[in-house]
C-alpha cells in the first residue's frame, strides 16, 4: 500500500487542508476508486473505509489484488472540520454555501474534453479499448488545466485527478434516517446490480442526467456523452459510478461497517478486480427491489409548522393517498396529516422532528415518473 498526501490551496492566509489517498494493488490498467464523506458530516462510509482498508491490506499481502484500488477515507477535510454549536455541518461550504457534492461548471469534464478533441484532433483507433486509453490521456490534460482559486475547487480537482481513469467510481455517502440506497445510470445498471445485491440496497434510483453535477456523475457521464457526440467511433462505457448511501448518519456500528466492507470486497471479486479464495466466495443475493427512475422521486415537504410524527418508516412501501406524517400543534390542537402523492418505497426521512413550512420531511421513490426535476440542493 502506498499513501499519498496532497496539500490543498488555502482560501485564507495561514490555512490549508490535506487529502490522503491509499493506493493498493498493481498498476496494470484496471482501477477502482472509492471515496467517503464528501459531505463531511456523513461518516458511515468512512467507518466502512476503516474495515475496507484492513481487508485490502490483507488481500494485497496475499497477492490477490488484480487492479489498482484507490481509497480516500476522508475526502472532504473542509466539511469535516465545520462545526456550529457542537454540531457537524458538512453538506455545504460555510464560506460559499456550495454543496460539496455539486461541482461547479468549471468541472464539466465531458464538455471540455469534447472541445479539446475538436480543437486539436485525435487519431482514433479501430478498437474501443485503445480509444479509452487515448481519451484518458486527454482527460488528464483537461483536469490538469483547470485553474482553481478556492479550497473547495482545489479539493475537487485533486479528487478527480485520482479518479478520472478508474473503471468503477464509488462515492460513499449516507442520508439522515434511511435504508441503504444507491444512485446510478441506466446504461451501467447491469454492472451495478451485483453491487446492489451484495449491499442489500433497498432502493435504486437511476437517471441519465440528474442535473446535479455530482462527483461520480461528472466522471461516468463522460462516456455516454462521447458516444453520442462521436457515433461512428468505437467507444466503450469505460467508467461506471454510483453514489452509495449507507443508511442514516446515526446508523453507524462496527457490525454494519464490517458487513458493508465485505459486501464491497465480494462485488470487486465478482467484477474481477480481486481474487478471493474459493471458500470465501458468497453467492449473489437476491435483489431487494428493482430500480426506479430518478424522476419517480417524491420529496415530501411540510405544509405547516409543528411536531412531525412519522407514521411510516424507511423501507416501508406506501400507497398513493396513504397517511405518512402527522404534524401536530400542541397549542391549537391542530393536526395536519400529510399523505403520499404516489405509491412507492420510503427510503429516507428527516431526523428533525420540528416541521417547518416547505422543509423536506421524507423521500419516497415511485416506479412511475412523477415529474421530478432532479436531486435536492
Amino acid at each position: 500500500m502506498q499513501k499519498e498526501t496532497v496539500t490543498l490551496i488555502g482560501s485564507t492566509p495561514g490555512t490549508n487542508y490535506q487529502l490522503t489517498a491509499l493506493h493498493f494493488g498493481p498498476e496494470n490498467g484496471k482501477k477502482v476508486y472509492l471515496q467517503a464523506s464528501l459531505h463531511g458530516d456523513e461518516l458511515p462510509g468512512s467507518l466502512v473505509a476503516y474495515y475496507l482498508h484492513q481487508l485490502l491490506l490483507r488481500l494485497e499481502q496475499e497477492g490477490r489484488l488484480e487492479a489498482r484500488i484507490v481509497l480516500v477515507p476522508f475526502c472532504n477535510p473542509i466539511g469535516l472540520g465545520q462545526m456550529l454549536n457542537y454540531q457537524p455541518i458538512g453538506r455545504f461550504h460555510f464560506a460559499s454555501a456550495q454543496n460539496f457534492n455539486r461541482l461547479t461548471p468549471d468541472f464539466n469534464l465531458s464538455q471540455k474534453l469534447i472541445a479539446l478533441i475538436e480543437r486539436e484532433g485525435i487519431a482514433w483507433s479501430d478498437t474501443a479499448a485503445d480509444n479509452t486509453v487515448l481519451l484518458r490521456r486527454y482527460l488528464k490534460r483537461v483536469i490538469d488545466e483547470i485553474e482553481v482559486f478556492s479550497e473547495t475547487d482545489s479539493m475537487h480537482k485533486t479528487l478527480l485527478s485520482w479518479a478520472y481513469d478508474a473503471d468503477i467510481v464509488l462515492d460513499l455517502h449516507c442520508d439522515n434516517h434511511a435504508v441503504l440506497h444507491m444512485y446510478g445510470c441506466p446504461e451501467s445498471w447491469h454492472r451495478l446490480e451485483p453491487l446492489a445485491r451484495y449491499l442489500g440496497s433497498q432502493c435504486q434510483l437511476l437517471s441519465e442526467d440528474s442535473g446535479s453535477n455530482s462527483f461520480d456523475e461528472v466522471l461516468y457521464s463522460i462516456w455516454p456523452r462521447l458516444r453520442a457526440h462521436f457515433p461512428t467511433v468505437p467507444l466503450e462505457l469505460a467508467c461506471i459510478g454510483s453514489t452509495v448511501e449507507f443508511r442514516g448518519e446515526y446508523q453507524l456500528s462496527h457490525e454494519l461497517a464490517a458487513q458493508d466492507a465485505e459486501a464491497l470486497i465480494q462485488y470487486l471479486n465478482q467484477q474481477g478486480y480481486l481474487q478471493l479464495p474459493e471458500e470465501r466466495h458468497q453467492a449473489l443475493p437476491a435483489l431487494a427491489r428493482e430500480p426506479h427512475p430518478l424522476g419517480g422521486l417524491c420529496y415530501i415537504d411540510a405544509p405547516t409548522s409543528g411536531i412531525a410524527v412519522y407514521l411510516v418508516q424507511p423501507g416501508d412501501w406506501v400507497e398513493a393517498g396513504q397517511a405518512i406524517v402527522d404534524i401536530v400543534d400542541p397549542i391549537s390542537l391542530a393536526k395536519t396529516t400529510v399523505r403520499s402523492p404516489a405509491a412507492g418505497v420510503v427510503f429516507a426521512h428527516s431526523g428533525q422532528r420540528l416541521a417547518r413550512p416547505e422543509r423536506k420531511l421524507m423521500s419516497i421513490s415511485s416506479p412511475v415518473e412523477q415529474g421530478n426535476a432532479g436531486l435536492s440542493p
